[in-house]
């Protein structure tokens, strides 16, 4: 299975070559201790999002289109442009290319989707923190997954002001860098079901996939 290019969507698929070690977690200063709790309690607040997004490929590609996320464990990544749909079922993330294209299935858990999704986000358990910096309007968070961190790294960026997540870096087992910037974003607005309504016959069964 080749590792996925979209930054939205994954670190990797499949983690079978890996550009760098495994990360140590991050000392934790008492500030970003306080500052990952206050951080958690915003990004655990809502339970819809709707927010426009830019994302910049590793090869300077720019696409832009809209993600809708309704917790939990539902989300789509509509592209402007590209004939690319992503969505996610119980326990797979789902990209779809074109309108007869043939589904490509990934495990929900393998994925930054699988995070974000998540009815609450913990930076603990499965998920290790393994670096925080600021500067004068953003925090940045970087995480990976503690039992597979050779999947990828994640650096999640917030403003200072309100806490709210502006975009995300993915730096792939390959060491690919894609960026993905946000704007527009409301909280907690309604959302159509037929949004996250998966095409019949293209979700595929099995255990593997992400926590609800």
């Amino acid at each position: 299975m080749k590792p996925l290019r979209f930054g939205l969507i994954a670190m990797t698929a499949a983690a079978c070559i890996s550009a760098f070690a495994p990360n140590a977690a991050a000392r934790l200063t008492a500030e970003d201790r306080a500052d990952l709790g206050r951080i958690q309690t915003k990004v655990n607040s809502f339970k819809t999002l709707q927010t426009r997004f830019k994302q910049i490929s590793p090869r300077g590609r720019i696409s832009h289109g809209t993600i809708y996320i309704q917790r939990p464990g539902q989300l789509r990544i509509q592209f402007d442009k590209k004939r690319l749909l992503v969505l996610t079922s119980r326990l797979w993330l789902i990209v779809i290319q074109g309108r007869r294209g043939r589904p490509q299935h990934f495990p929900l858990n393998s994925t930054p989707a699988g995070i974000l999704v998540r009815s609450k986000v913990n930076f603990g358990g499965d998920i290790r923190v393994i670096g925080i910096s600021r500067d004068e309007r953003r925090i940045l968070v970087t995480i990976v997954r503690r039992k597979a961190p050779r999947q990828g790294r994640m650096t999640m960026i917030f403003d200072r002001e309100g806490l709210n997540l502006t975009g995300w870096t993915i730096v792939d087992s390959q060491g690919l860098l894609t960026r993905v910037l946000l704007s527009g974003t409301r909280l907690d607005v309604p959302l159509k079901p037929s949004l996250f309504y998966v095409p019949q016959g293209r979700v595929r069964s099995g255990r593997n996939g992400g926590d609800r």
